[in-house]
Formats: C-alpha cells, structure tokens, sequence
C-alpha cells in the first residue's frame, strides 16, 4: 500500500508538472515566423495581459528606454524604434519609426518620421506622455515635435516652438526641445537657450500656438521668463497661471502653475506692461476686475499683497512692489 502511494503521488507531480509548459505569451513570441516582414503586422498576436499591463508585443528592431507607452483605455500601444529601413551608413540606427498597436499587437499606424537635424539623433515620446481628456500624445525631435492623435490615428504636421519676443540663437544647442508635458488641453515645452512655449490641442487636427501674456528679459533677446494664462477644463471661465521653469543643471523641468486652483481672470494685459518684472492680473467678479494678484517676473513666483495695498491703483501696487522687491 505504502509502494502504491508513493507511486500515485509521483504521477501527481509529474501530471502538476504538465499543466505548468502550456504556451505562455513569450513562448508564443519566439514561435512567430513572420517576426522579421515589416511590411505586414511587425509584431506577435498576443492575448491581452491581466490588469491592464502593457502588452508584451515581438518588435522589430531597437527601441530606447522610455520609447513605448501603453494607453489601456482606449487599446493603444505607442513605440518609436530603429529599424533596418532607417539604418543610416554612416550613423547608425535612426529612432524615427513611429508605430501603434492595439492590445494584441496588430499594427493599427506606422509612420517614418524624416531625419531631424541628423539621423543619429532620436525622436522621443514626451516625458508626461499622454492626455487622457483628448487621446494624444506628443513626440520630440531635436527642434520640432509632433502631436499624434491616438484616437482617430492621425499624426499632425511637424510643429516648432513660438514666441512672444524675437529670439537669437547662441549655438548649435540653441533651439533643442529640452522637455514636453501634456497639461489638460496643452502641450506645455521648454526649448534650450530660449525658454517656454505652449500650444493649444483643443482642436486636434490643428494644434495652435499660446502666446505667453507676458515675458520679462533676463537677457534681452536670448533668455525670458514667460507667463501664460491658460483656460481650465476644471472650472468654468477659470484660468491657471504658470510660469514655466527649467533647471539645466538637473535637467529638470517644472510648469511652475502659480495659484492653487484656476481663478477667473481678465487675460488682457496692457501692452506696455507686458515686460515688466511685476504683473497685476485682475481676478473677475461678477464681470468687473476686483481682487489684484501680484506675480513676480524675475522669481516666477506670486506676491501676497497687504489689503490696503490691493486697493490701490496698479501703478501704486507696482511701486509698492519694487520697494520690497530684491
């Protein structure tokens, strides 16, 4: 009897030890016989993952740390990789095929994105990549991006920086995007040596421009700090402030939003005072400009006001601030 169990329990492992060599996801990756035809469906049909996680797609050639964005709510998978079609001779590989996937891995767009500035240098998915409100993500090159509706799978025409002030380039880095974030309906960006800029993508198949409503010179012509007002979907008429900011030395990049929740402003800033260090915006009550906020061009920082002082005219208000200001 004690023979006959030993027996049934190794049968019982052995048959336990079966049921684990079923074909995972992986296994089915590498028994892909057309991994190599891009001109076809470049990656594995796989079975959506548990939870939501990313897809585990066969792609072809490289792609760079960062490159792939999984957005589960609508079934898209993004990456940007080099492949044998954009091997340069004398460069090497060139990060410039843009290609979407939907949860299993079948290709739903592809684009080859042409060489910016040198087919060495990498097309990038933005930091904070996707907008959940408008289905969009933005993707970098060195001085122009791009704006990739994944919804309607349609990819807008290449969009450069804009600026309130004419700029002037120092040297070959000038101009380079540093950093893009998607905030609500906008694409918020910061180009080397000439600072912050923003765009509307409200309107998906036209991307617009957003003029700061302010920029203040730290040198003239090549560095400002720039104020933007811009309209929030999380409060009717409401506007935010940012001031946005990039620290070179970290390599980090902050929007810098100014007020703890958007506040109804009037937008229009006198012409005259649009390069001041200090700017007055009106807050909006029942249609008439009221309560007076102080903003500090050269700190990209607010100033609280004493009451007495928020009652007197802008002209006293910024001569009360240059007094304290250091």
């Amino acid at each position: 009897m004690k023979i006959l169990s030993q027996i049934f329990a190794i049968l019982l492992l052995a048959g336990m030890a079966a049921c684990t060599t079923e074909t995972t996801p992986e296994n089915n990756a590498n028994s892909n016989s057309n991994a190599g035809d891009t001109t076809q469906t470049v990656a594995d049909s796989l079975p959506m993952p548990i939870e939501n996680a990313r897809p585990t797609c066969k792609l072809v050639g490289s792609v760079m740390e960062g490159n792939m964005f999984w957005a589960a709510s609508i079934d898209r998978f993004v990456v940007i990789s080099a492949e044998k079609e954009t091997e340069d001779k004398d460069l090497g590989e060139s990060h410039r095929v843009l290609t979407v996937y939907d949860g299993k891995c079948h290709q739903v767009f592809r684009e080859v994105l042409p060489v910016n500035l040198s087919a060495d240098y990498p097309y990038y998915l933005s930091e904070i990549t996707y907008n959940n409100v408008s289905n969009q993500v933005a993707i970098r090159g060195f001085d122009k991006f791009y704006i990739l509706d994944l919804a309607a799978l349609k990819l807008s025409a290449p969009l450069v920086p804009k600026f309130l002030n004419q700029r002037y380039t120092e040297d070959a880095q000038s101009g380079a995007i540093k950093r893009l974030e998607l905030w609500e309906n906008y694409l918020v960006g910061f180009a080397a040596s000439l600072g912050p800029f923003v765009y509307d993508l409200t309107d998906p198949a036209k991307p617009s421009p957003v003029l700061p409503v302010a920029e203040f010179p730290i040198v003239k012509g090549e560095q400002y700090n720039s104020l933007f007002l811009l309209k929030s979907n999380n409060e009717a008429d409401g506007y935010q402030a940012l001031a946005p900011d990039y620290d070179y030395d970290k390599e980090a990049f902050s929007l810098n939003i100014l007020f703890n929740k958007p506040l109804k402003f009037d937008p229009v800033i006198n012409k005259s005072f649009k390069n001041n260090r200090y700017i007055i915006l009106k807050e909006l009550a029942d249609g008439t400009a009221r309560t007076p906020h102080a903003i500090d061009m050269k700190n990209r920082k607010t100033v609280e006001l004493p009451t007495d002082i928020q009652a007197k005219k802008d002209t006293e208000i910024i001569a009360w601030l240059k007094k304290q200001g250091n």
